[in-house]
């Protein structure tokens, strides 16, 4: 007896104990009779769906029902409670106030001795807010976080799907200035002005903030180009971005292209190509002239035949004459990089692109500078070697040439470095201290190309100029050409008044010689005096 009033007492307590997780759950758990009739539910259930529980007891879980699935969603969940006891799966059901809710639904039958089901218990989970966190989620993935426009990451999505599509890059002219000018809470009012723009006024499928001053708008057809940029050309022309009192004339750069394969990046090929050419400039990527895919490749072979050329001590220094004017003889020489192969002599329009793009330049000016000096120690000439941009940028030069004139014995001042223009009248400040400090070693600094940028006299006195090379494209038509000539006088003036000895590039022939001669220009080299040469 003392055993079965224990028993019963135990029952008793676990009989409660599951009552009352059921009734705290946070899951909704509700039961129905063989009838599928609610006999029983949960506080959670109460709070997911709205309804009391009085209003439940007695009811269908029909009550609960959305009404958005049909009668075979129905079919084959009780096809798997009959013959499995069980199903679970993803369902939207409808509360009270007829507001969907997004739920995971597990649906048990109980069975009696007999194994007849006589009851069913589901148990709900609330998907709400996990739905609402994974949709937030979705959405920063996919979307600017500033703009709310579709983001990079969803314009490649969307362009890989096969079908023809038009789409326009636009870049906004100046935008780094913008910041700098107004500050960065002020150019996002404008990023936001435009995004809206854009969004809004040019009938398009879909716009895009794919960079911090860069769109994309997607047309699902093919339109007229032309006519979509210059609607968008005119709209900004005739309408100021108006932010804080600020009132400021938006201008873009426009890449864009027509088809389905690879169109993010023809598309921004072509906008490589407007902003090159100018402001408020487009291009519309043409397979015929904006990309060269055999020039990809050849650019492929000479990134390996540079490497190739490193690696197997084939880059040669050859050396080509410059003539004197006054005392009528070779008095210096340029060294030149050359390819040196068993059957073919590679000169430098077929390398330097590549080996700049490549990052490959300050291994070949390494190179140079060494074999240079090495043949310098059998001679007593002045001798050029060319710098690049890169081997400014990386800040090597002081160091190494130092290093070099020292091991081969070689004084600083029959080194003439040879720079570009652009370097000169562009280049950053510590370019500049990086020249000024060669020059206080005694190594002396020439601009080469004088006139194919635009010219910075200016940068001539701060770097103390020793020689200025005037451009080929000037010298070699100068005894045909009288803008050439022209030119060519104008900058032999200067340099006289200057006291900067000047040396003419390209001088091919008796004719434009002599025209050299007359203007007094120092020097002439070119292939009428020497024709480069490894020996000197």
């Amino acid at each position: 007896m003392v055993n079965i009033v224990l028993t019963n007492e135990n029952t008793q307590k676990r009989n409660k104990l599951f009552s009352d997780a059921m009734q705290n759950s946070i899951d909704g758990i509700f039961i129905t009779d063989e009838k599928n009739q609610i006999i029983e539910v949960n506080e959670a259930v109460e709070k997911i769906y709205g309804y009391s529980k009085e209003e439940l007891l007695g009811k269908n879980p029909k009550i609960l029902s959305s009404n958005i699935y049909d009668d075979n969603f129905y079919k084959n969940m009780w096809e798997s409670i009959n013959s499995k006891s069980k199903w679970s799966g993803e369902i939207i059901n409808k509360r009270k106030d007829n507001s969907l809710i997004n739920e995971w639904m597990s649906i048990t039958a109980l069975h009696d001795e007999e194994n007849k089901a006589h009851n069913y218990m589901a148990i709900i989970t609330d998907l709400t807010q996990l739905k609402d966190a994974q949709s937030k989620m979705e959405y920063m993935l996919y979307h600017d976080s500033l703009t709310n426009l579709y983001n990079k990451s969803y314009l490649e999505i969307e362009l890989k799907r096969l079908e023809d599509k038009t789409l326009i890059l636009l870049n906004i002219n100046n935008f780094s200035y913008i910041n700098s000018a107004y500050g960065f809470d002020i150019g996002d009012e404008i990023l936001l002005c435009v995004s809206e723009i854009l969004k809004n006024h040019f009938e398009i499928d879909s716009a895009y903030r794919i960079n911090s001053d860069e769109f994309a708008l997607v047309f699902n057809k093919n339109i007229s180009i032309v006519d979509k940029i210059s609607e968008i050309q005119n709209y900004f022309m005739k309408h100021l971005i108006n932010v804080k009192k600020i009132k400021l004339n938006i201008t873009f750069s426009y890449g864009a292209v027509y088809g389905k394969d690879m169109l993010l990046r023809k598309a921004a090929t072509a906008l490589k190509e407007a902003k090159e050419n100018g402001k408020n400039r487009f291009e519309i990527f043409e397979q015929t002239n904006n990309i060269d895919y055999t020039k990809r490749e050849s650019f492929i072979n000479s990134t390996n035949l540079i490497k190739s050329a490193l690696d197997n001590n084939q880059f040669v220094p050859f050396f080509q004459g410059i003539y004197d004017n006054n005392s009528d003889q070779i008095t210096k020489y340029e060294a030149l990089a050359r390819i040196v192969l068993e059957d073919r002599i590679i000169s430098p329009f077929e390398f330097l692109e590549p080996a700049k793009l490549s990052g490959l330049l300050p291994e070949i000016t390494k190179v140079m500078i060494e074999k240079t000096l090495q043949i310098m120690t059998t001679n007593d000439y002045q001798i050029s070697i060319n710098i690049t941009e890169d081997d400014l940028a990386e800040g090597y030069l002081n160091d190494y040439l130092k290093e070099k004139v020292a091991f081969y014995k070689i004084n600083p001042n029959r080194i003439v470095l040879e720079i570009l223009e652009g370097i000169s009248s562009t280049g950053k400040k510590n370019h500049i201290n990086q020249l000024n400090s060669l020059k206080n070693q005694g190594f002396k600094i020439a601009i080469d190309d004088f006139g194919a940028e635009y010219s910075n006299f200016e940068r001539i006195l701060d770097l103390d100029i020793d020689f200025i090379k005037i451009d080929a494209k000037y010298i070699k038509n100068i005894d045909t050409n009288k803008r050439s000539f022209e030119i060519v006088k104008a900058i032999t003036f200067f340099t006289k008044n200057v006291n900067i000895p000047c040396i003419a590039e390209f001088v091919h022939n008796e004719n434009v010689q002599k025209i050299i001669k007359d203007l007094g220009i120092s020097y002439s080299q070119g292939y009428y005096f020497s024709i480069p040469n490894k020996e000197i």
